[in-house]
């Protein structure tokens, strides 16, 4: 699967350039994928009883080729960013009166519902990053929680640096003390 601009000026990109690209393209455009795979009834009502981390992994393979992540690797990458959240099931489905569901998301270490996208991509991040024995850093910018997310997705991953900056005096104590006392070497955090 490629990925292409929604200004149409950008086609063709592989899964591992679409994560490390900017989140605008050169033409002003977000990548898309080329095609939005068909999900049959079947399908999902086999994932009826898979856990969050299946359904995960069954969903992104249908957008990253074997060829840019291996399904097994995918698999464990996937096991590895879900490990860091304490809750077995990751997620928990609460039932209220009259029917009515809520899905519980903040489970992570940063009790963000971010934590559940953020620790994957640090994931696959650090997997093409150790394959292209390459370093790059990441630059985020917060008014809150995303950028405690953001660190703990990729603190200690070699490779990777992350400068995260945030207005100061403008968050709560909480949310900057998450950030400022993060004791990692690839983690460098600055308010203004």
């Amino acid at each position: 699967m490629k990925f292409n601009s929604t200004r149409g000026k950008v086609k063709g990109c592989s899964f591992e350039e679409a994560i490390f690209s900017p989140g605008y393209q050169a033409d002003g455009g977000l990548l898309l994928p080329d095609t939005i795979p068909k999900i049959s009834k079947g399908t999902l009502q086999s994932w009826a009883n898979f856990s969050f981390p299946d359904i995960c992994k069954e969903v992104l393979a249908l957008f990253i080729e074997e060829d840019d992540i291996p399904r097994k690797d995918l698999n464990e990458l996937i096991d590895k960013a879900f490990a860091r959240i304490e809750l077995p099931e990751t997620v928990k489905m609460k039932t209220l009166t009259d029917g009515l569901h809520i899905l519980e998301m903040f489970h992570g270490k940063t009790l963000a519902f971010k934590d559940l996208s953020t620790f994957v991509l640090g994931q696959l991040m650090s997997y093409f990053l150790r394959k292209r024995t390459k370093h790059i850093t990441l630059l985020v910018g917060t008014s809150g929680d995303t950028g405690s997310s953001s660190i703990e997705a990729v603190r200690g991953v070699e490779g990777l640096d992350i400068v995260v900056v945030f207005p100061k005096g403008r968050i709560s104590d909480i949310q900057e003390r998450s950030m400022t006392t993060v004791n990692e070497k690839n983690v460098h955090v600055f308010g203004g």
